[in-house]
């Protein structure tokens, strides 16, 4: 191995330390005949969980700052400890239940498929009609990527769980956008959901309701 191959390598190794974070990986499938359930947990780092459990302290930040400094209540005051820091602090609230206790599931049944996340405040349904989902997709496969593209992609992470749910593992078409599906998934596991939409997509649909 030559210096440029261990200097990569190393970067790698290093690179990883930004992946570090509690594992919650959980992935289940439940295809039927005419239906299927499936659902993700998030993905989280231990930097991301960091930076957003310290957001949260903003709550507390107008009072800490009257309280230890003594300012006077002011309407500037009032705006930047009792307005902008709140909003700052739930916002990081919401990202860091997501990370902690998120999960997205994905229903598929009378023709519809429908994409919802728990864990967390502040979330919305999406619902698509089965027959306008097209190529769906492995978002990439991890095997292709050269050590360089993987230490950026690891690198890259943090700032999409800081400001995203959802990283993308499968995506599929809808209307001209391109929609993100689940977290963290093995390749076999990529193969069977991708597979199961798939097969739902070719046979009739029966409305039972």
């Amino acid at each position: 191995m030559n210096i440029k191959d261990k200097s990569l390598n190393f970067q790698y190794l290093y690179s990883r330390i930004f992946t570090f974070g509690l594992n919650r990986k959980k992935f289940v499938c439940l295809p039927k005949s005419n239906s299927l359930f499936a659902s993700n947990n998030s993905r989280n780092t231990f930097i991301a969980l960091g930076f957003t459990l310290f957001s949260c302290g903003l709550f507390f930040s107008g009072i800490i700052e009257w309280f230890i400094n003594g300012h006077k209540i002011t309407t500037e005051f009032i705006l930047v400890f009792f307005v902008a820091h709140p909003i700052v602090a739930a916002i990081g609230l919401r990202q860091f239940l997501w990370l902690i206790n998120g999960r997205q599931e994905l229903r598929i049944e009378n023709g519809k498929m429908t994409l919802t996340k728990k864990g967390t405040f502040l979330t919305k349904t999406q619902t698509f009609e089965l027959e306008h989902v097209e190529n769906v997709r492995n978002e990439i496969q991890e095997n292709s990527l050269s050590l360089y593209d993987k230490t950026l992609r690891n690198i890259a992470l943090n700032r999409k769980l800081l400001f995203s749910h959802i990283m993308g593992e499968i995506l599929f078409n809808y209307k001209g956008k391109k929609i993100k599906l689940f977290n963290e998934l093995t390749e076999n596991q990529k193969a069977e959901l991708i597979t199961e939409i798939n097969n739902l997509k070719l046979k009739p649909t029966y409305n039972t309701v």
